[in-house]
């Protein structure tokens, strides 16, 4: 997780300066890609989502991560937008649909069923915790050896890591090796009531299948949700670098700036698996969404103030965005993981999650290019931030609405 979502994810942030200095691109049209990618990952979800039902994570991982490997190489390679758009838009994001995070979780959530959520934190603040190191390796590594020699780095790491790691020691489930996972599902009483429905504890007593799922209203509204996120994060991440350099932070500080949000980040991904003992998950992601929006307000404050403050005062503010936001990003991300396989059950989870993914492709993926548009016809950022702050609030209206649902053949007992 740590090297997939480093390398397919937030690298393309740290490359895109220095791609638009060598080759003189259009802002806008270079972070197609950046979509490009986000589409393919969508697309590939429903197929992935089957394929890892049918044949395990695992395999679904180590071929996912070699069309990711041929990915990066083919950026190592590429001067043309084209060859961008293949290598990073779709060889990467198929990599990222097949061997990322879908597979990863499916892994997590067949192995824990007690500590699920201390579990999947843990797993997911891995990414937080390399983004700290990584962000400013890249950077300094960029700086010393150029793009390109970068890019190769991380091809290789993705071979030895990615593929190798999980062909060697990955197992799908506990009972391949004759062994259970950490709790039996059926520990979890009927659901009765609403307030029932809303404990730190509740997991779904029976496992919803793809389609009923997609009958049921949280679904939609969880869709929606990640729809909105996905838009407004592909927005502000891919085009961060650019903006901190655009407000005159050197290219050192502005890796520092992010690796301070990935450290804050893990923290807050590593203290959802504690906090959700005590704390429903649904309530949890609400919260952390709304530090997300705090965080988006400072970033406009400080864009709106840079030209008047003194430049330390522009970097406290950053500093203060990226504690905030990287409070709100990993706890959403973490708690919004957990109510899946809590609402639905983990017999479908692949499938399900396959299938919202393909929603929020073709909407998240937009973020990227309009962000870049909105830069290049206004020369500034504020109107495209202001964009994600309005998206990010709606965002959190749809996920205030996504209770856990009932399974149908629940309600009928209720009936009777």
């Amino acid at each position: 997780m740590g090297i997939t979502g480093g390398f397919y994810i937030i690298s393309f942030g740290y490359l895109l300066p220095f791609l638009l200095s060598e080759f003189g691109w259009n802002r806008g049209t270079t972070s197609l890609a950046a979509a490009i990618n986000l589409i393919a990952m969508g697309l590939c979800g429903p197929i992935a989502g089957f394929f890892i039902v049918k044949y395990g994570a695992r395999l679904s991982m180590i071929l996912g991560n070699i069309l990711g490997f041929a990915g990066l190489f083919l950026l190592f390679l590429h001067t043309r937008l084209w060859e961008l758009f293949l290598g990073y838009g779709l060889l990467i994001g198929l990599g990222a649909g097949f061997g990322g995070m879908l597979a990863s979780t499916t892994v997590i959530n067949n192995w824990f069923v007690k500590r699920r959520g201390l579990a999947l934190s843990i797993f997911l603040s891995s990414s937080g915790a390399a983004g700290i190191f990584m962000g400013p390796a890249i950077m300094k590594l960029i700086k010393t050896a150029g793009w390109s020699t970068t890019v190769l780095t991380m091809a290789c790491a993705v071979l030895l890591l990615a593929v190798l790691l999980p062909a060697i020691f990955i197992k799908n489930k506990p009972q391949d090796i004759g062994q259970v996972p950490d709790g039996p599902g059926s520990l979890n009483p009927p659901i009765k009531s609403h307030a029932t429905r809303s404990e730190a504890s509740y997991r779904t007593p029976v496992d919803f299948t793809a389609k009923e799922a997609m009958r049921t209203k949280s679904l939609w509204l969880l869709i929606a949700y990640f729809c909105m996120n996905m838009l407004a994060m592909q927005a502000l991440m891919t085009h961060q670098i650019a903006f901190l350099l655009d407000i005159g932070i050197d290219a050192t500080l502005a890796a520092g700036a992010l690796s301070l949000m990935s450290a804050v980040m893990t923290l807050s991904q590593l203290g959802v698996g504690f906090i959700s003992r005590r704390f429903g998950m649904h309530s949890i992601a609400v919260c952390a969404e709304s530090f997300k929006i705090a965080g988006l307000m400072i970033l406009i404050i400080v864009i709106l103030l840079v030209k008047a403050m003194p430049h330390v005062y522009v970097l406290a503010g950053v500093g203060l965005y990226m504690i905030v936001l990287g409070l709100g990003f990993g706890a959403v991300m973490t708690a919004t993981m957990n109510i899946f396989p809590n609402y639905f059950g983990i017999s479908n989870y692949p499938k399900i999650m396959g299938f919202v993914r393909l929603f929020w492709a073709f909407i998240g993926g937009a973020g990227a290019p309009i962000a870049g548009y909105i830069r290049e016809m206004t020369g500034s950022y504020l109107p495209a931030f202001c964009g994600v702050l309005a998206v990010t609030t709606l965002g959190l209206i749809c996920l205030i609405f996504a209770r856990a649902p009932v399974h149908p053949s629940l309600k009928e007992m209720q009936r009777q």
